[in-house]
């Protein structure tokens, strides 16, 4: 099932920008589509960045082996985030950088390879003057402390026989972040991929050219060039993908609750007693659609034009998810404050409060996810609740909605392989169901909305697959 994952993705990446959308293969995408610059960030800053140039000999991670051989693989193999400095030097990114009338601290003019808010997500530093070795370049990209945390005061500690012994927390308080956890994993690529407080992409961002965030861990974790042992990770917990799945959700939506919670925050201390939540935190074909589309067809769904859903790419799959939980009714009462404002602004201490409600119950949640399994029965009981004519209302009917639903369906579906050694749909009705699904919601090439998106279509194709479902 992993082809699955690997063309869906072509679906999900769909803010790239237009000339990366004549890709056909999820790697030429992702290829093509740059992590996300946002805010400068100084969160880590006290432990020194070391730099590539510190892990990769030959002796360390730079040898030839899968164990030994990490840092290698990584810059031989995974190109999305090595050359993701050298992205800032792009046409694109020079016309951002102009648009955005990026300044230094002095005032001058500088291009985004220079700026803080580029630099955040496009390199492992967060400006021009953090805490770096001797050894550190900018020009290695998304580097091994991105993910692993800044190694100067672990290095040398990790090599000894005692490292293993330490705990996560007192690893953690070096700056090791411990990836071995799916939680943080996925709590790492979300600060970029989906942002954070101090990491957003803005709508003036979005409309200056940078490509809308649209991330799902299990088909982003699919595309991964893997320098660590997956097989080792796929026999020990064969229903990772499911779980990939869940906790990319979850931690999805606690980072769109914290980026509000910061919002509201910030205008409660400034005695603002309102604020206007960012444009690109809500459904954007809700407005970006094409008008000679039929009333009931278009994205905003019957919806007053210009009414677009807050989150609603993250938020609603995560609520879906967490039925029956304390997330799911802070996830409503957030949705309910931020769907009021329709664009225009909602009452900050309210915001404010259920932002930080909703973050709190959901880092409970994602506690509980990590230490969770899933089994054949219960991986067959999700996809059968995600397919099910059912739940119908539980997904946003808009292209958002429907998108994250068969990405659901496609981890859910390689968990089953993978747990039963079978497919949950019979191999005919793949070619009548699954890819007709994917190929309805893939975005077209040289288009940066879904034309001619069509509900009643998608509907047709998700009974077609409930007829197929193995029972």
């Amino acid at each position: 099932m992993n082809w699955i994952l690997r063309l869906v993705v072509v679906a999900s990446a769909v803010t790239a920008p237009m000339e990366a959308l004549t890709a056909h293969a999820a790697d030429s995408l992702q290829a093509a589509v740059p992590p996300a610059p946002a805010a400068s960030n100084s969160e880590g800053l006290g432990h020194q960045l070391i730099g590539v140039a510190g892990c990769n000999a030959v002796s360390c991670h730079g040898g030839r082996s899968l164990v030994g051989g990490e840092a290698g693989a990584w810059q031989q193999r995974d190109t999305m985030h090595r050359r993701a400095y050298e992205i800032l030097f792009n046409d694109v990114s020079v016309a951002m950088a102009k648009k955005l009338d990026l300044k230094n601290d002095a005032g001058v003019s500088i291009g985004a390879h220079q700026h803080a808010r580029c630099l955040a997500c496009h390199s492992s530093s967060r400006d021009q003057k953090p805490n770096h070795g001797d050894r550190f370049a900018l020009e290695y990209g998304v580097g091994c402390e991105s993910c692993h945390g800044a190694a100067g005061d672990w290095i040398a500690k990790h090599t000894t026989r005692t490292w293993k012994s330490l705990s996560t927390t007192q690893k953690s308080e070096l700056g090791f972040r411990n990836l071995g956890s799916l939680t943080t994993r996925a709590e790492t690529c979300v600060a970029c991929h989906i942002g954070s407080p101090a990491a957003t992409v803005d709508h003036d961002l979005i409309a200056a050219g940078h490509p809308r965030l649209a991330f799902e861990m299990s088909s982003f974790h699919s595309m991964l060039p893997r320098h660590w042992d997956a097989t080792l990770e796929t026999q020990q917990d064969p229903g990772q993908e499911i779980r990939l799945w869940a906790i990319g959700q979850a931690a999805s939506a606690k980072a769109m609750s914290d980026i509000a919670a910061a919002r509201a925050k910030k205008a409660v201390h400034e005695k603002a007693s309102h604020i206007l939540p960012d444009f690109a935190e809500f459904d954007c074909n809700a407005c970006h659609h094409d008008l000679t589309e039929p009333t009931l067809g278009r994205p905003t769904l019957r919806q007053p034009l210009g009414t677009p859903r807050w989150g609603s790419w993250s938020v609603p799959s995560a609520k879906f998810l967490a039925q029956g939980t304390a997330s799911e009714k802070s996830l409503e009462s957030l949705l309910a404050v931020m769907g009021q404002s329709r664009l225009r602004s909602a009452p900050a201490n309210e915001v404010d409060a259920a932002a930080q409600r909703a973050s709190d119950d959901l880092a409970s949640w994602l506690r509980s996810l990590e230490s969770s399994r899933y089994d054949a029965a219960q991986a067959m009981q999700l996809l059968h609740r995600v397919i099910d004519a059912k739940s119908d209302a539980e997904w946003q009917p808009n292209w958002d909605g429907q998108m994250q639903r068969y990405l659901a369906i496609a981890a859910a579906s390689q968990s089953l392989q993978r747990l039963t050694g079978k497919t949950p749909f019979p191999p005919s009705s793949d070619s009548q169901a699954l890819i007709p699904l994917r190929t309805r919601l893939k975005y077209r090439p040289n288009y940066a909305t879904p034309p001619g998106y069509d509900p009643s279509e998608v509907d047709q194709l998700l009974a077609e697959l409930r007829k197929s479902l193995v029972h």
